[in-house]
């Protein structure tokens, strides 16, 4: 039985009933006190059967090899350590959690090198020397990163100020474009291809989107707006509301569609073993080709990545999509000429 959070919480619960000797502790009173202690925090109850589960996996050696001894008072066994100070919280970790713990070091260090993260470095530097770590082969995973993008020095300023709920006033510039001024109530910082964006409400926008989406390097300036209130978020789940699109950003007056696409081999392949939007699905399929559906916002960045696939790729509708295309892609051959 592997430890979860969960059985791990049970497990710490049942130690500390084992390490005291001024009381025995029987079946009814362990599940009673497991579930008094777990309940608040997980809303789930467990039975006796669990509990016994888990005295069997304590005392196992692929759990914590723990002396766990049964007494009898009369008909009735209680429990208790027969090795006075043992505890599961002094033992030492075993191979499959130093394991464990080197792949999550080798996650974690995936946010080396953000600005003002330094203190993470340090955390994974005690990590690797307090775990003697430091042996592991390096390079096992890696992840696509662009240490030149602009703009990620304001990434700790905005994650502070989402976190403490400022009002923010930015100046933000588009290309070949003055700075302008913009208030930004900050809700979330959000990457998409290899790429920083904040996402917050603006009140002059407030009738045409719920949010808005502004790039980290297009940022010139961030000051802390103290004479505004902040406005909470009050729209669907922020996670759902950017389901709907590919990318971050949504048209003024967009609404969901449905797409549908006919792919010839290789792009079909390619496209049905790695998705373009969770929406997406096969309706027909046969030797030559695939159909796919889409039921999304259609935005830049899907038509984009269309795009890329035009050559082997057939918009069957909507048609307006299609057109829209058509004319990206000659623009495109025009330029290039």
């Amino acid at each position: 039985m592997p430890t979860t959070k969960n059985s791990f919480e049970r497990h710490k619960v049942l130690d500390r009933c084992f390490r005291d000797r001024t009381k025995k502790y029987f079946m009814d009173d362990l599940v009673r006190i497991v579930n008094e202690d777990t309940f608040y925090y997980y809303g789930t109850s467990v039975s006796e059967r669990t509990i016994r589960k888990d005295i069997v996996y304590m005392m196992d050696s692929e759990g914590y090899s723990a002396p766990i001894a049964k007494g009898m008072d009369g008909h009735r066994a209680y429990y208790y350590y027969s090795v006075r100070d043992y505890s599961i919280m002094n033992l030492p970790m075993s191979q499959l959690e130093m394991t464990q713990l080197s792949d999550t070091i080798k996650m974690l260090s995936r946010f080396k090198g953000l600005p003002d993260c330094s203190w993470m470095e340090e955390v994974l530097v005690r990590f690797e020397d307090t775990f003697q770590l430091t042996e592991q082969p390096k390079g096992i995973v890696s992840f696509a990163q662009n240490p030149y993008l602009r703009g990620m020095n304001h990434f700790t300023p905005l994650f502070d100020y989402i976190i403490n709920k400022s009002v923010l006033r930015i100046a933000y510039h588009k290309f070949r474009k003055p700075s302008e001024i913009r208030e930004i109530h900050p809700y979330q910082l959000r990457q998409y291809n290899n790429r920083w964006f904040l996402i917050g409400y603006e009140p002059c926008m407030a009738d045409k989107l719920p949010v808005v989406t502004i790039p980290l390097d297009r940022i010139d300036l961030i000051e802390c707006a103290q004479d505004v209130i902040y406005q909470e978020y009050r729209g669907i789940e922020l996670d759902e509301y950017f389901d709907q699109i590919v990318g971050v950003s949504v048209n003024i007056g967009a609404k969901k569609e449905t797409i549908c696409i006919k792919a010839s081999y290789p792009a079909a392949a390619y496209i049905e073993s790695k998705p373009l939007h969770c929406s997406q699905r096969i309706i027909e399929k046969n030797c030559d080709n695939i159909v796919f559906e889409f039921k999304l916002i259609p935005n830049y960045e899907f038509e984009t990545i269309l795009l890329g696939y035009l050559d082997e790729c057939k918009i069957l509708k909507p048609i307006h999509l299609r057109q829209k295309l058509h004319k990206r892609a000659e623009k495109i051959s025009t330029n290039t000429k």
